[in-house]
C-alpha cells in the first residue's frame, strides 16, 4: 500500500472517478457489518447506540468522515462515563434457594432487622455522590431496620474520594440510630481503609468476610436486645453439617 501511494499514484491519474469510487466501495463495504451492530446491541444497549450513532454520523458528515468518527467516539466516552457514575446498587433479600439476591428483581420482602445493600462497581471520585445517595435512600426506604450491611464484594477499587464519603457515612449513620457493617471487602479496599485510619474508625469487628457472617452477628445483637427475628426474611442460614 505504501509503495503504491508513493510511486504508482501517477498511473491512476487517468482512471475515471467512477472506477476509483468502485475501488473504494469494494474496500470498505466489508466494514459494514450489521450482524456485529446487532450483537453489540444485544450485549449492551449503550454499545449498540454508539455503533448506530457512529454509522449515521459518518454518513451525515461525508465526505468529512473524521467528524462522524469524532461524534461516535465522544458518544462512546460519554456513555462509559454515565455507566461509571451510576453503577448498579441492589437491595438484597433472601431468595428461596438461600442465596442473597436483588430484592427488587426477585420481589423479595424487606427485613425489619437489617437492610443489606450491594454496590457493584469501583468506589471513586466519579460515583461517590451516587454511592452516598444510594445508602441514604436504602435507609430511608426501610426505616424500621436499625442495621445496615454494605456487601462490598463488587467494590474493586477505593480512592481518596471514596474513602472520604465512606468515612462520612460511617460517621453520621449512628447519629440516626443505624449500625453499619461491611462484608466481603477486597484487599485493595481494606488496604486503603487501613492506611487512612478508616478501618480503625469503623472497627474491625464490624467488617466480616461474608454477608452471611455479618447477618448472623447482626441478628445475634438484635436477639440480645430482645427483638424477635423469627420471621425476618434475612435471617442467617442454618449451619449445615456434613457427615
Amino acid at each position: 500500500m505504501l509503495l503504491t501511494l508513493l510511486f504508482l499514484t501517477p498511473l491512476l491519474y487517468h482512471l475515471p472517478q467512477a472506477v476509483l469510487a468502485a475501488v473504494i466501495i469494494m474496500a470498505v463495504i466489508g466494514l459494514i457489518n450489521f450482524a456485529a451492530v446487532k450483537h453489540a446491541w444485544q450485549a449492551n444497549k449503550h454499545d449498540g447506540i454508539a455503533a448506530v450513532a457512529t454509522f449515521v454520523a459518518i454518513l451525515a458528515a461525508a465526505p468529512h468522515l473524521d467528524n462522524g468518527i469524532m461524534v461516535g467516539a465522544g458518544l462512546a466516552i460519554g456513555l462509559y462515563l454515565y455507566r461509571a457514575m451510576s453503577p448498579r446498587v441492589a437491595i438484597l433479600g433472601r431468595h428461596a434457594d438461600g442465596s442473597l439476591r436483588d430484592a427488587r428483581v426477585h420481589n423479595l420482602p424487606p427485613s425489619e432487622i437489617v437492610t443489606a445493600v450491594r454496590f457493584d462497581g469501583r468506589l471513586y471520585f466519579a460515583n461517590v455522590a451516587f454511592f452516598e445517595d444510594a445508602i441514604l435512600d436504602a435507609v430511608a426506604a426501610n426505616p424500621k431496620a436499625h442495621a445496615l450491611l454494605v456487601a462490598g464484594e463488587g467494590i474493586n477499587e477505593l480512592d481518596a474520594s471514596g474513602e472520604e464519603v465512606m468515612h462520612h457515612v460511617v460517621q453520621h449513620l449512628p447519629d440516626a440510630g443505624i449500625s453499619l457493617s461491611f462484608s466481603g471487602l477486597k484487599k485493595q479496599a481494606v488496604d486503603v481503609m487501613r492506611a487512612t485510619g478508616l478501618l480503625e474508625f469503623i472497627g474491625e469487628r464490624n467488617i466480616y468476610p461474608t454477608a452471611d457472617d455479618a447477618l448472623e452477628a447482626i441478628h445475634s445483637e438484635a436477639a440480645a436486645r430482645g427483638l424477635d427475628d423469627s420471621a425476618c426474611p434475612l435471617r442467617p442460614l442454618a449451619a449445615q453439617r456434613f457427615a
